[in-house]
């Protein structure tokens, strides 16, 4: 079986980023319980690691260099993805998106 299309793209992300009618600060981790409840862990990462490249505001212009702000958007990602499996269901969110932004940048995510 092939490998599914990517269905993430920069300029998908920089619309949620900026999308006026999310609260500041969350659209990374709705995209990633999203793209869990799809199925794609394989795409969490790239949610992430924009994040972490971008910023998570729309004002922010660069990668995020503190490593508390960092810690805390990985953290708010993990949360959310617990959190939604008692919606999508435990194998989803224990085994696969965890394991998937600690490849996005392992030195964030501490085991």
């Amino acid at each position: 079986m092939p490998p599914l299309a990517s269905i993430i793209n920069p300029s998908y992300l920089a619309s949620l980023r900026s999308h006026p009618g999310l609260p500041r600060h969350t659209w990374y981790f709705i995209a990633g319980v999203t793209l869990s409840t799809l199925n794609r862990p394989d795409e969490i990462g790239t949610v992430f690691k924009y994040a972490l490249e971008r910023g998570v505001h729309p004002e922010d212009d660069g990668p995020i260099r503190d490593e508390a702000e960092k810690l805390k958007i990985a953290r708010r990602m993990r949360e959310a993805l617990v959190k939604s499996s008692a919606i999508i269901g435990l194998p989803k969110v224990t085994i696969n998106p965890p394991t998937t932004t600690q490849h996005a940048n392992p030195r964030v995510l501490p085991n």
